[in-house]
């Protein structure tokens, strides 16, 4: 399971899912299986080794989840925990979880906010439909106190084919937070004037997502995935369009301006880098999303070739 946060938290719920964020894992493993790959199947050829779940399961209600979880441990077996020795001993990536009723969700990580998520739940499961993971969570009373063994199913167990290991998370309170409202903790400046580029006007296709410019190696695709964002058009005016998977979004909220990608509601600016490298056009674009706006992390970089 990965952390996925709405970038516009003002759009309606359908349109906040089309704007997500991906965090890329570490891949040191899955560099060595690619280039083995190359010289049979291509890049394409990843597919086979990613694992991928069944996550079309209908909401089923658990009264028990209900509320908000502390994380407390980090167990490769759910018998190896025990309530009064920690067994993780660095930090724990991942704080709390809360559970929504009809299937919402809320995490917070490392020096952040509570978020919402791009994953959901029904009984027994935590579902991630973009990353493809079901994960099972089991909940034990230890002492009188409830607590919560889910799996964590990072890239370890999708792409390098591992048993995932257990968050262990302890409820701290059953409350309903249908209404709550999350709080950045990040705000850029947007308030700048149009200016026009004829370098960014056009359509532009995403080609990889990188967490450094550098890292970015045209015809070898770094992101092992499906790149969520398909492409962005930048239109007169500053008018911008994201495409998605097989839709189309703009909206008054997020415009352009020379070099940066201004959005008034989540207070970003993310900048917009061009290069021309052997021949092609390619902007490297900064991926403000909840991970930036409400955990205070680095953005990666969503690479775009220009078609127009």
């Amino acid at each position: 399971m990965k952390q996925s946060e709405s970038v516009n938290n003002s759009m309606p719920k359908k349109e906040r899912k089309l704007f997500r964020s991906k965090k890329i894992a570490s891949i040191p493993l899955i560099a060595v299986m690619a280039f083995l790959t190359l010289f049979t199947v291509g890049f394409a050829g990843f597919s086979v080794f990613r694992n991928i779940d069944d996550t079309s399961y209908p909401f089923v209600n658990d009264s028990r989840v209900i509320g908000k979880w502390q994380s407390v441990d980090f167990v490769a077996n759910i018998e190896d925990f025990n309530p009064e020795q920690k067994s993780w001993k660095s930090d724990l990536f991942l704080t709390s979880l809360v559970f929504i009723k009809e299937g919402q969700m809320l995490s917070s990580t490392v020096n952040g906010n509570l978020a919402y998520t791009n994953t959901t739940w029904t009984k027994n499961m935590v579902l991630n439909e973009y990353e493809k993971t079901a994960s099972k969570y089991l909940i034990k009373d230890m002492n009188g106190t409830a607590y919560m063994f889910l799996e964590w199913k990072s890239g370890d167990y999708t792409y390098r084919n591992q048993t995932p290991k257990f968050y262990v998370l302890k409820k701290t309170d059953s409350e309903d937070y249908s209404n709550y409202q999350v709080k950045p903790t990040r705000e850029d400046t947007v308030d700048y004037p149009f200016v026009d580029d004829a370098k960014m006007k056009g359509k532009w296709e995403s080609v990889d997502f990188v967490s450094k410019i550098d890292n970015f190696k045209p015809g070898q695709q770094r992101w092992l995935g499906d790149l969520f964002l398909k492409g962005l058009d930048f239109e007169e005016d500053g008018k911008l369009t994201f495409r998605v998977e097989a839709k189309t979004v703009s909206m008054p909220s997020i415009t352009w301006t020379k070099g940066l990608v201004l959005n008034t509601v989540d207070k970003t600016a993310s900048k917009c880098e061009i290069k021309d490298i052997n021949g092609a056009t390619y902007m490297f674009y900064e991926w403000k999303s909840g991970d930036y706006v409400y955990r205070g992390m680095t953005p990666s970089y969503y690479v775009l070739k220009k078609v127009e």
